[in-house]
C-alpha cells in the first residue's frame, strides 16, 4: 500500500467528473484509490502501485489526466525539479517560473516539442513525463534556465541533444 497527498484544488481533477479519472487510474493499473480530503492511499500489486503513484502524483503536480495516463505505457516516468532550490525568495521563485514558461508559453512548449516530454509548471515545482533519457535531456534544460543560462543557449543544448531524444 503507498499513500501520498495531493494539494486541495487537484482532488477534483484526480477524481474527474463522476470519478471518471479515478476509475481510469484504477483500470489502467489494476489498483484501488482510496481517497479521502486530500490524502490518496493506493492498493494493489507492487509495480502497479508504483505506477498509479506516479500518475495521482503527476496529476497533483499540475499535469491533466491525459498526460498523467501515459505514464501506463512502458518506458514512461514521471520526475519533478524543486523550483525551490533554485530560487531564495518567493518572489524569485515566480520569475524562474516564468523563465522555464517563456513567453504565451514558449520556452516550455518548445522545450517540450524539442525533447518529446511533457512539462508543468506548478507550485514549486517543474514536473516531466516522458521516456527517462528524454526526461534528463529536459530537466538539465530546464536546469539552465533556473540558473540563469540564455534561452538561446539552452535550445542549442536542446539542438545538440537531438540525437539522444528517443522517438
Amino acid at each position: 500500500m503507498r499513500e501520498l497527498r495531493v494539494p486541495e484544488e487537484r482532488v477534483g481533477v484526480l477524481i474527474g467528473e463522476g470519478g471518471e479519472t479515478k476509475e481510469r487510474i484504477e483500470e489502467d493499473t489494476d489498483t484501488e484509490l482510496e481517497i479521502e480530503d486530500n490524502n490518496v492511499r493506493i492498493e494493489g500489486g507492487a509495480l502497479d502501485e508504483m505506477t498509479s503513484h506516479k500518475m495521482v502524483k503527476s496529476i497533483g503536480r499540475g499535469f491533466n489526466p491525459e498526460k498523467a495516463f501515459k505514464l501506463a505505457q512502458e518506458n514512461y516516468e514521471y520526475h519533478h525539479l524543486d523550483i525551490s532550490k533554485f530560487a531564495d525568495t518567493q518572489n524569485s521563485q515566480e520569475r524562474l517560473k516564468g523563465r522555464v514558461i517563456g513567453r504565451d508559453g514558449e520556452a516550455r512548449e518548445h522545450i517540450q516539442k524539442m525533447t518529446e516530454t511533457e512539462i508543468s509548471v506548478y507550485g514549486k515545482t517543474v514536473g516531466f513525463i516522458g521516456p527517462i533519457q528524454n526526461i534528463e535531456i529536459a530537466q538539465e534544460a530546464v536546469k539552465m534556465l533556473l540558473n540563469g543560462r540564455s534561452h538561446a543557449t539552452v535550445y542549442d543544448y536542446l539542438e545538440k541533444n537531438q540525437s539522444n531524444i528517443r522517438r
